[in-house]
C-alpha cells in the first residue's frame, strides 16, 4: 500500500512540476528549433543571392567586355542595366560597389564627370568593403579635382589610412595641389608618397620622382642663410685680421 501511495505521490509530483515548468519547456524547443531552420533558412538564402548577383556581374563583366570602349552601343546600355539591378537588389554585396566602380571609369573616360561622380559616391554610400570605399573614395577626389572642386577633392584624401593606400592618397594630394598653385605643399606630398610606396609599388617612383622634378628646385632657405651668416662674419675676420697685423709690428 506504502509503495502504490508513493508512486501515486511521484506521478502528482510530475504533474505538478510539469504544470510549473512544462510551458517553458515546450517554448524553449520551439525556439530551439526556430532558430535551428532559421539558421538554415538564411544561409540558404545567402548562397541563393549570392549565387545570383555573381551571375548577374557575370553578365554585366560580359557586356562591359563587349562594349570595345563604345560611348553608346547596345552592350554599354545592357551593363548599365545589370549595374542597377545589381545595386536595387544586392546593394550590400561587393558586386553592385564593382559595377559602380567600373561604370565609374567609363563615364570619366568619356569626360562625363558628373555621372563617374555619382556612381562613386554611390559606394561611398553603400559598399561595406574598407578596399573598395578606399578606391572610391581617392577616385572621387580626382574627379572632383578635375571638375574644379579642388576643396572638396582635398578633404577626401586627407587622413591616415591603411599603408597600401598611403602613397596613392599622398600622391593624389600632391596632384590637388599642384592644381591649387601650392607648389611645395604639392613637393611634400609627392615626398611623402616616395617614402610611403611598398615594395610592391615600386613601380611608381620613377612617376613621383619627375612629378617632383617638374616643379622645379626647391628654395634653398638653408644655403641663403648660410650666406647670410658669412656675409655677417666678414667684418669680424677683417677686424682680427688688423688687429693681428698691428700685433705683428
Amino acid at each position: 500500500m506504502a509503495d502504490h501511495l508513493t508512486e501515486e505521490e511521484q506521478i502528482e509530483s510530475l504533474k505538478r512540476w510539469w504544470k510549473e515548468n512544462g510551458t517553458g519547456i515546450v517554448t524553449g524547443v520551439a525556439l530551439a528549433l526556430a532558430g535551428y531552420f532559421g539558421w538554415q533558412w538564411w544561409q540558404g538564402k545567402e548562397r541563393s543571392d549570392a549565387e545570383a548577383a555573381s551571375n548577374v556581374y557575370q553578365g554585366f563583366v560580359e557586356a562591359i567586355s563587349a562594349n570595345e570602349g563604345q560611348p553608346d552601343n547596345k552592350q554599354l546600355t545592357t551593363a548599365q542595366s545589370l549595374a542597377r539591378e545589381l545595386k536595387d537588389d544586392f546593394a550590400g554585396r561587393i558586386y553592385a560597389a564593382q559595377a559602380s566602380l567600373q561604370l565609374a571609369g567609363l563615364a570619366a573616360q568619356k569626360n562625363d564627370l558628373e555621372t563617374a561622380a555619382k556612381e562613386l559616391q554611390w559606394v561611398l554610400e553603400n559598399s561595406d568593403d574598407e578596399a573598395l570605399q578606399l578606391v572610391a573614395k581617392r577616385r572621387l577626389a580626382a574627379v572632383k579635382a578635375a571638375r574644379g572642386e579642388t576643396k572638396e577633392a582635398l578633404e577626401l584624401v586627407q587622413g591616415d589610412v591603411p599603408p597600401a593606400f598611403a602613397a596613392l592618397f599622398a600622391e593624389t594630394r600632391g596632384d590637388i595641389l599642384v592644381q591649387q598653385g601650392d607648389k611645395e605643399g604639392a613637393r611634400a606630398a609627392y615626398q611623402q608618397a616616395r617614402a610611403q610606396l611598398l615594395p610592391e609599388q615600386a613601380a611608381g617612383s620613377r612617376l613621383l620622382d619627375l612629378k617632383i622634378e617638374n616643379l622645379g628646385e626647391a628654395p634653398q632657405v638653408e644655403s641663403d642663410s648660410a650666406s647670410e651668416d658669412q656675409s655677417q662674419d666678414e667684418p669680424a675676420v677683417e677686424a682680427d685680421q688688423a688687429e693681428t697685423n698691428k700685433d705683428a709690428q
